[in-house]
């Protein structure tokens, strides 16, 4: 009896996801040292070796290499928000995720700013950022309403409103910190560590 030839499977990422990969790699790096308008589609696939033709085959517009690229970010800085799951002040958690989001910010900082840009003309990547941001509000919000309930955080603002209140203390600081120095980046970690716990729990 003859037997079956067992089938061979791929092993490894496809030639498609290793151009894909290839686009993103090189969009990232360009983002990064220039503005949303002087990064072409000839740019990006002459950088990953494929033809402007081949580049649609892989995503439809510039915007959409955007949104593949913020969507990692997005992922990254929500992996970071240790502090949200932690109860009572906890200010050496607070401080781990947000030296971990403003170093993410600040190696993203092109990219962010591109993001802004290619949005206005972007519903796919103005809804992602959109909901990104509510995701941050959500989870703030959330661990505020316990602090609150255990009587740890203040009652007299809104949960709600205090979750906002961090978000644009935060993006405040964090604007400032494109081509900022390890010890400037920890200045303003230990800022808003100091502002946020103040502001959430009341002066200690």
């Amino acid at each position: 009896m003859s037997q079956a030839t067992p089938s061979r499977r791929r092993v490894g990422p496809s030639k498609g996801d290793l151009r894909e990969a290839a686009i993103l790699q090189v969009a990232k790096r360009m983002f990064a040292e220039r503005s949303y308008e002087a990064v072409t589609i000839d740019d990006l696939a002459c950088g990953a070796g494929i033809s402007r033709t081949s580049f649609y085959f892989y995503f439809p517009t510039k915007p959409a290499v955007l949104t593949a690229l913020m969507t990692q970010v997005s992922d990254d800085f929500a992996a970071s928000h240790v502090w949200f799951d932690s109860a009572g002040p906890s200010p050496e958690l607070l401080r781990e995720q947000l030296l971990a989001s403003a170093t993410l910010w600040r190696e993203n900082a092109g990219l962010l700013s591109c993001s802004a840009t290619a949005a206005a003309s972007s519903e796919p990547l103005r809804t992602l950022l959109t909901q990104t941001k509510i995701r941050y509000d959500q989870r703030a919000a959330a661990k505020i309403r316990r602090d609150q309930a255990d009587g740890t955080a203040t009652s007299d603002i809104a949960a709600d409103r205090l979750a906002e209140m961090i978000s644009a203390l935060r993006d405040s600081r964090y604007n400032r910190l494109a081509g900022a120095t390890d010890a400037e980046l920890h200045d303003a970690v230990e800022d808003l560590v100091t502002a946020i716990q103040r502001l959430v729990y009341g002066p200690r």
